[in-house]
C-alpha cells in the first residue's frame, strides 16, 4: 500500500487562502466553522497573531466566568489576590499589542460565559473591564483578536447578539498541509482530502494520526482494525490502496 504525495503536489484549500487574504486584512474577529478534525484550533492559534501571548478558552457547560475574566485566588494567610483570566490576559497582550484569545466550541458556553464573551468580543472602542482588585479599567491593546471555533455546520445555531461581533465566518472544509506536514507523505493527500464529502464519509485528522503511530508498532491492517469497525477498516485501507483518498 504506497501512496506517495509531495508537500509541492499539494493544493491550499479555498477556505485557507480566504483566511490568509482575510488575516492579511487586518480582519480581527473570525469564525471558523464545519466539520471537527479539519485544524480549525490549529489555524486559530497560529495564524495572523500579532504577539506571541495566544490564549485559548474551551467551552464546555460547565464553564463559568471566573475561566473567562479572572477569579479571586488565596495568596497566604487572610490575603486574596485576583488572578486575570485568558480573555484579559489578551486584551493586555505583551503591554504594547493586543494578543490572540481563541474560543473553541463556543455553541457549548452557557448563558452567564456568553452573556461574558459578548464583552469580551466587543469593539475594541466599546469593550472595558474594570479589575476587581486594583480598580484599573482595562481596554483591549490595539492588535488584539478573538478568533471562535465550532463544529456546527449552520452559524444560525449561535446566538445573533454574538454571531454579529463577527463579520466574518469561514467554513473550514479541509486541513491545512501544515497540520498534515507530521504525517507520513504517503498520508498527506489523504488526510487533506478525507475530510471532504457526506459527514459519515469524513474521516478526522486526529484519526489519520492515530493510524500513522498504530501502523508504526504493528501494521497497517491492525492499525485500521483499532480505529474503524470491520466494514469501515476495509473500505479505508482499500481507499488509501488505490488512491482514492489521495
Amino acid at each position: 500500500m504506497e501512496v506517495i504525495a509531495s508537500d509541492s503536489e499539494v493544493v491550499l484549500g479555498q477556505c485557507w487562502r480566504d483566511l490568509a487574504e482575510i488575516t492579511a486584512s487586518g480582519i480581527d474577529r473570525v469564525i471558523l466553522y464545519g466539520p471537527p478534525g479539519t485544524g480549525k484550533t490549529y489555524a486559530a492559534l497560529r495564524f495572523g497573531i500579532t504577539t506571541d501571548v495566544v490564549e485559548r478558552l474551551i467551552c464546555t457547560e460547565d464553564v463559568t466566568s471566573a475561566e473567562v475574566t479572572g477569579s479571586w485566588c488565596p495568596a497566604g494567610a487572610d490575603a486574596w489576590e485576583w488572578l486575570e483570566g485568558p480573555a484579559i490576559r489578551a486584551w493586555r497582550g505583551d503591554g504594547i499589542r493586543g494578543g490572540r484569545l481563541v474560543v473553541d466550541e463556543v455553541d457549548r458556553a452557557s448563558g452567564d460565559v456568553l452573556s461574558l464573551l459578548l464583552a469580551m468580543t466587543d469593539t475594541d472602542d466599546s469593550a472595558r473591564w474594570k479589575n476587581p482588585q486594583s480598580r484599573e479599567v482595562v481596554r483591549p491593546a490595539p492588535g488584539y483578536s478573538v478568533v471562535m471555533t465550532t463544529n456546527l455546520e449552520e452559524l444560525e445555531e449561535l446566538p445573533p447578539a454574538l454571531r454579529d461581533r463577527f463579520p466574518v465566518a469561514i467554513r473550514i472544509d479541509q486541513p491545512h498541509p501544515s497540520a498534515v506536514r507530521s504525517l507520513s507523505p504517503d498520508l498527506r493527500r489523504a488526510a487533506l482530502n478525507g475530510s471532504l464529502g457526506e459527514p459519515s464519509r469524513r474521516i478526522s485528522l486526529r484519526t489519520f494520526y492515530a493510524f500513522d503511530r498504530l501502523r508504526r508498532s504493528t501494521n497497517a491492517q491492525r492499525a485500521a482494525s483499532l480505529l474503524f469497525d470491520s466494514a469501515e477498516a476495509t473500505a479505508f485501507l482499500d481507499a488509501l490502496s488505490i488512491g482514492a483518498l489521495g
